[in-house]
């Protein structure tokens, strides 16, 4: 087991604008059948607003104090005893794409990639660390597909200076999409011939990934999150915002007896989450040379939870939507009564915390990092 993953006990850990997430995953090996993994921790505690905007540490000490708290070090869990962590880098702060540099992959050298990538990131390269995959690896190609990630320098460093003074020892700072991406697309299924559209609808943050060709080819940040929504209501209906929370979770996208306005509300909402779907698919399908069309949508985050909206977004876009199963990367369906009901339906809100768990069970250091 050593051999496979010298760091045994390492766990995943999404620290988001309202949230930090805590999944660590364990290898189970039961008689006479194929081992498999199942959760063995599954933690979130809410982090008070402005503490982190947009992905940006505002307040590293009382954000500190939430992660120690998910580790167990002021009693209120179980102590977690492993110090090795994967952790998110946040999507509004990360550039990924796939470019396409006329070199051989065998040729292929940091400072060609870096230059190529300059013409892409949205910020100066020597702001950035810069991290790349390089996806064809036969020798006999001209041109090399290369999945370029980047991040400010500024904001990974807060995020390991965050860490490190939670007493935890980093084995790779990794993008919210390549996390939900491993979550959610079936490992042993061959898309041949089909993209993938990976939707996360969380509470502060939203965002949406076409992964094609066996990779991620292309994200982009959605304005449909939790808290948009529940403003959005609150205002509407003249109600305060807890009232307006506990209305959105009950009654999703159906109708609600007591204020007949709220799916008037919810309608306009949906359909400026529809639109920029269908911006986004549009754009990759016309701009991306090697674009297969996208035949399913995917849904993660607490959002994708809520009542008729995978129909919803069935019928307007025209393309089949329901919510995915963030657990299908961990074990056989025959052996999955390990996984309570609670934490299946949970699961959708941990999608970015159980791939980062996949990754740092099996040994981190095998995958590329950011």
């Amino acid at each position: 087991m050593f051999l496979n993953n010298p760091f045994p006990e390492a766990f995943g850990l999404d620290i988001g604008d309202s949230s930090v997430k805590l999944v660590q995953l364990k290898h189970k090996h039961p008689p006479g059948q194929a081992s498999y993994l199942y959760p063995e921790t599954l933690r979130s505690v809410t982090v008070p607003p402005g503490m982190i905007i947009n992905g940006e540490i505002q307040q590293p000490e009382i954000v500190r104090k939430k992660i120690l708290h998910l580790l167990g070090r002021d009693g209120s869990y179980p102590k977690i005893e492993s110090p090795w962590v994967v952790a998110n880098l946040p999507e509004p702060q990360t550039f990924l794409k796939l470019i396409d540099i006329p070199t051989p992959a065998r040729d292929l050298m940091y400072d060609e990639v870096s230059f190529h990538a300059s013409r892409h990131l949205p910020f100066e390269v020597q702001d950035t660390y810069l991290d790349w995959q390089i996806l064809n690896q036969s020798s006999d190609e001209k041109t090399s597909k290369v999945l370029i990630a980047a991040v400010l320098k500024t904001i990974a460093d807060s995020y390991t200076y965050l860490l490190e003074a939670s007493d935890l020892n980093i084995l790779a700072l990794e993008a919210e999409a390549i996390a939900v991406s491993r979550a959610l697309i079936t490992s042993s299924k061959d898309y041949t011939g089909m993209a993938r559209a990976l939707v996360d609808i969380g509470a502060s943050r939203s965002y949406i990934v076409i992964y094609d060709n066996d990779s991620i080819e292309f994200s982009k940040t959605l304005g449909f999150t939790g808290e948009s929504v529940t403003t959005a209501i609150a205002q509407a209906l003249k109600i305060e915002r807890d009232a307006a929370e506990k209305i959105k979770t009950s009654s999703g996208l159906n109708q609600n007896s007591e204020f007949p306005n709220y799916a008037t509300v919810m309608d306009t909402l949906i359909m400026k989450l529809v639109a920029e779907i269908k911006s986004s698919i549009k754009f990759y399908e016309e701009h991306f040379v090697s674009a297969n069309p996208v035949t399913h949508i995917t849904m993660c985050g607490g959002l994708s939870n809520l009542a008729n909206i995978d129909t919803v977004l069935s019928q307007k876009l025209k393309i089949s939507s329901r919510p995915g199963n963030v657990w299908k990367n961990l074990a056989p369906l025959t052996v999955s009564e390990d996984i309570t009901e609670d934490e299946k339906r949970r699961g959708l809100s941990f999608a970015t915390a159980i791939g980062l768990a996949l990754r740092a069970v099996d040994n981190p250091l095998k995958t590329v990092n950011l």
